[in-house]
């Protein structure tokens, strides 16, 4: 199932039960225990990761929610877009967490939260509670899914706690900024970073570095020669 078929009504929050950090974990662990795309039982997952079966429940519903699990009775197996996660987080955090962002750009609460960051920061909290708005659950869920959102790199959030836009989302490039470009060697330790060094990184710093790698990539690609009109 497309992660599109699976964002959207009705709306859904990620499980209070357990932090985010341990809700990929979970990903981490269908993988492990089901890899050839076999489904995994609460059961199994909940001795695995030594949980209830509630817990584990209460953490699948907003995972099929969101395109990571495939829907199920009991029993869970990764979508391809979960299955890519779950091997990126194995291999390279840093890739993970973008192909999370690919996945989640323009579904329900990125939408939501979007226009609230639009003029500025905003204090996690608060965002958290607007996003939670008309919908059930305590307000650890809100808190949850905000954590989600930074992890998948839709939004910064700095050492204060607030939540911004990503810098090439805030506001366009000024003119000025375009021809002073930084100077050559600016990014190269961070470009000879390990995978580790990388995903360790602030969210800030982070999407710098995404930014230098997309710039690098785009001026090394050929350009195609304009056709002469006839």
């Amino acid at each position: 199932m497309s992660a599109a078929a699976t964002i959207g009504q009705p709306l859904m929050l990620p499980s209070e039960r357990l932090a985010p950090r341990r809700q990929l974990e979970m990903v981490d662990a269908v993988d492990q225990l089901g890899g050839d795309g076999r489904p995994v039982s609460a059961r199994d997952i909940a001795a695995h990761m030594k949980l209830s079966r509630k817990s584990v429940a209460g953490v699948a519903g907003f995972l099929i929610h969101t395109g990571i699990f495939q829907p199920g009775r009991g029993a869970w197996a990764l979508t391809e877009a979960g299955a890519t996660l779950a091997r990126l987080r194995a291999t390279d955090s840093a890739r993970a967490r973008l192909h999370l962002r690919d996945l989640w750009q323009g579904s329900w609460f990125h939408k939501r939260a979007a226009p609230h960051l639009a003029t500025g920061a905003m204090e996690e909290a608060e965002l958290a509670r607007r996003l939670r708005a008309g919908l059930q659950g305590q307000a650890e869920r809100g808190l949850f899914l905000v954590e989600w959102m930074v992890y998948a790199l839709l939004f910064e959030r700095d050492e204060e706690g607030l939540v911004r836009l990503p810098a090439d989302q805030a506001s366009p490039p000024k003119a000025e900024e375009e021809a002073h470009p930084s100077p050559p060697g600016f990014f190269d330790p961070l470009l000879h970073a390990t995978a580790a060094e990388v995903s360790a990184l602030p969210d800030d710093e982070f999407i710098a570095l995404m930014g230098a790698y997309r710039t690098v990539f785009a001026s090394l690609a050929p350009k195609v020669p304009r056709q002469p009109q006839a």
